[in-house]
């Protein structure tokens, strides 16, 4: 798996994943899902325009260019959302890393990385599905809070956008585990 260099402080104030990387990684990150969207978008419009100009039928070629714009925003909102925080509510930063590290062991995801700043779960590409090559889950601690970010890799680890519901789901179900953990830790006080 990927060990990504976060910067904690900007991430926290931005509620952002802050990667600290070359520029040329950061543009080829957004460069080329964009580039591949962008060809078949362009195309698309080409054929619908061919087909209008030659008179010919166009409602199979106005679906296809209707689906590959849809495709195209898609693509574009899981890029601008690829590194977002998500806050969870919690309790004081020792209790939710206690957590934190129940819930990896209980769905068998292995903590790379686990200090009073952050938490790094690795989750194999097998209980991902095995539709990519494995997701992170990126936990930073905030005060009371906690923030989540959940990325999938692609091939030679670059994160993919093409995964942004499974990585919404893997967020959903990390913080409807760690509110069980609170109830589970007032019902033990």
């Amino acid at each position: 798996m990927t060990k990504i260099s976060i910067d904690i402080s900007k991430s926290k104030k931005t509620e952002k994943l802050v990667i600290r990387q070359w520029l040329i990684n950061k543009l080829l990150d957004y460069l080329i899902p964009l580039t591949i969207t962008g060809i078949f978008i362009f195309m698309s419009t080409m054929e619908l325009k061919s087909d209008l100009e030659n008179s010919e039928p166009i409602a199979l070629t106005l679906t296809l260019s209707l689906i590959t714009i849809s495709i195209g925003i898609f693509v574009i909102y899981s890029l601008k959302n690829l590194y977002k925080l998500e806050r969870i509510k919690g309790l004081s930063r020792e209790q939710n890393s206690v957590i934190i590290k129940e819930i990896a062991e209980k769905n068998g995801w292995n903590i790379s990385t686990n200090n009073q700043q952050i938490s790094t779960l690795n989750i194999p590409w097998e209980n991902s599905g095995g539709l990519d090559w494995g997701k992170q889950l990126t936990i930073i601690y905030d005060k009371t809070d906690i923030l989540v970010n959940c990325v999938s890799f692609g091939l030679h680890s670059t994160p993919s956008p093409f995964h942004w519901f499974t990585n919404k789901r893997k967020i959903n179900k990390l913080k409807m585990e760690f509110k069980s953990g609170i109830k589970t830790f007032y019902n033990n006080v």
